[in-house]
C-alpha cells in the first residue's frame, strides 16, 4: 500500500499460478464469473499480457501477467485512485478473494516462492584491507523496490533458470549451475541446519535488478532462496541460523534478508537497523557492462597506494552520523543529497571512465545528485519526489541511457503466495 502526492491510495498484490497462461488470462478476462462485484468497464486489454478495469468509485486496476518459466506465471495487481483507507481495505479484500477463487478454479499446484529486494549504498566508506582478503567497510544500505523472486521445486538435480525484464544480455549472465548464489544458499542452509544430504532444488528466478550492477541482485536471490528452501524442506529455523547461513554466502546477503535501511560494518555483514522517516525516490541508470567487485576494490587499493595510503593501514571506516540523523528526522531529499558518498566510486570510474559522463548527467536532467551504487556500474540519481523521478527518467532516456524508477526503503525478504 502507498499514497501518492495527491493523497490517493494504491493497493498492490500478486499471486503465482502453475497453469497454462491462456487459461489464467481467460479467467481474469471474465468478470461475469467472478465471485465479487464486477468492474464498471474494461479499459485495457493485451492478450496474455495485461488487463485494465475501472470501477464505479472512479478507481482503476492494472493486471499484468509475468512468465516465471513455462507453466508458471505471476499475476500482478495494482489498484490505483483509491480515495481513502476504507476503499483501500475494500480493494485488498476484493483481490484476495478473487485471486484465491481463481487459484481454486484452476486447481493449481502449490507454489513455494520468496521475494527479496535489490539495494543501493547511500554511503560507503572503505577501511583497511584485512587478512581475510576482505576490506573493513562502513555502509548505509537502502533496499529499493526492485524485487527478486525465487521459486523452488524439488528435483533430481540442482538447476537454475532466469527470466525477467532486465534484458537478455543480463539474463544470459546469470549462472545456471552450482555457481549461482541460490544453490550456495541452499547448501549453506542445509549445513547450518545439520542436514547431511540436501534434497536438490530446481530454482526459477524472476529478476528485476540488473546483473553485476552493484545493486545486490544476486544477494537478494540468495536471501529469497534461504526462505523458500526452508519452506520446501519443511524446516523451522531461527533467524540466527538463517543469518549465519546468509553471511557465509556473501557480505550483502544478510542485509537482503532484513531489507529496509541499515548500517553495515565489519565486512558489511554486521547490521543494525536505521530509522528512516521518509521515502526516497531514485532513478537508476544501469549499464550493459559489468564491474567485478574484487577488481574495483583492487583498483581502490592501487589508487590509494599511489597516494602513499597503504591499504592495510588506512583508517577504520565509520558511518556518517549526519546522514543517519537526517534520515531519522525525515529530512528532505534536498537536505540528504549532499550527504551521499561512495569510496568505491573513484575506482569504478578509473576502470570505466564513461561512468563519469553519467554522473555528470544529473545536472542536465535536474536530479539532486548522482552516485555510483556499491562497486558499480549502476548510477543512482536522487529525485525530489516520485513525480520528479518519473520526469528525470524520461530525460535520461533522451540521452540514450536506460532508466529505472524506484523508491526506498523496501520490505524485508518474505515468502509469497
Amino acid at each position: 500500500m502507498r499514497t501518492s502526492k495527491s493523497g490517493w491510495y494504491t493497493a498492490s498484490t500478486s499471486r503465482f499460478y502453475s497453469a497454462d497462461l491462456p487459461r489464467v488470462f481467460a479467467l481474469f478476462n471474465d468478470p461475469a464469473s467472478w465471485p465479487v462485484e464486477q468492474p464498471q468497464r474494461l479499459i485495457k486489454t493485451e492478450t496474455n499480457v495485461r488487463l485494465g478495469y475501472s470501477f464505479a468509485n472512479a478507481s482503476r486496476v492494472d493486471i499484468s501477467f509475468e512468465t516465471i518459466r513455462a507453466g508458471l506465471y505471476r499475476v500482478n495487481v495494482v489498484h490505483e485512485h483509491l480515495h481513502n483507507k476504507d476503499e483501500l481495505t475494500w480493494a485488498a479484500n476484493y483481490w484476495n478473494v478473487l485471486l484465491e477463487n481463481i487459484f481454486s478454479r484452476l486447481m493449481c499446484e502449490p507454489v513455494i516462492a520468496a521475494t527479496a529486494y535489490g539495494k543501493i549504498n547511500m554511503f560507503f566508506r572503505v577501511g583497511p584491507l584485512l587478512e581475510s582478503g576482505y576490506h573493513q567497510v562502513a555502509s548505509l544500505y537502502q533496499s529499493v523496490d526492485l524485487p527478486e523472486t525465487v521459486v523452488v521445486e524439488p528435483a533430481s538435480d540442482w538447476s537454475v533458470s532466469a527470466a525477467g525484464p532486465i534484458g537478455q544480455d543480463h539474463l544470459d549472465a546469470v549462472p545456471t549451475d552450482a555457481k549461482n548464489l541460490v544453490v550456495k544458499a541452499a547448501k549453506a542452509l542445509a549445513k547450518a541446519a545439520g542436514i547431511r544430504r540436501a534434497m536438490p532444488i530446481k530454482f526459477a528466478l524472476h529478476k528485476t535488478v540488473p546483473v553485476a550492477g552493484g545493486m545486490g541482485g544476486g544477494s537478494a536471490d540468495a536471501a529469497a532462496a534461504i526462505l523458500a528452501v526452508e519452506k520446501a524442506w519443511g524446516l523451522e529455523l531461527s533467524d540466527q541460523v538463517k543469518f549465519e547461513a546468509a553471511a557465509k554466502i556473501g557480505a550483502d546477503v544478510p542485509f537482503a534478508l532484513v531489507g529496509g535501511a541499515a548500517a553495515g560494518v565489519g565486512i558489511g555483514d554486521e547490521l543494525r537497523p536505521v530509522r528512516q522517516a521518509t521515502e526516497l525516490h531514485w532513478v537508476l541508470v544501469p549499464n550493459d557492462f559489468g564491474l567485478s567487485t574484487p577488481k574495483v576494490y583492487a583498483e581502490l587499493d592501487r589508487l590509494r597506494s599511489e597516494r602513499g595510503l597503504y591499504p592495510r593501514y588506512v583508517p577504520q571506516a565509520t558511518i556518517s552520523l549526519q546522514l543517519e540523523a537526517a534520515l531519522a528526522i525525515g529530512a528532505s531529499a534536498e537536505e540528504i543529497a549532499p550527504l551521499l558518498h561512495n569510496d568505491l566510486q573513484e575506482a569504478a570510474v578509473s576502470l570505466r571512465p564513461e561512468l563519469q559522463t553519467i554522473l555528470d548527467l544529473h545536472e542536465q536532467v535536474y536530479a539532486l545528485t548522482a552516485i555510483v551504487s556499491g562497486s558499480g556500474p549502476t548510477v543512482a540519481m536522487l529525485a525530489r519526489d516520485a513525480f520528479d523521478a518519473i520526469t528525470i527518467a524520461s530525460r535520461v532516456r533522451t540521452y540514450g541511457y536506460q532508466a529505472i524508477v524506484t523508491s526506498s526503503p523496501a520490505r524485508p525478504a518474505q515468502l509469497v503466495n
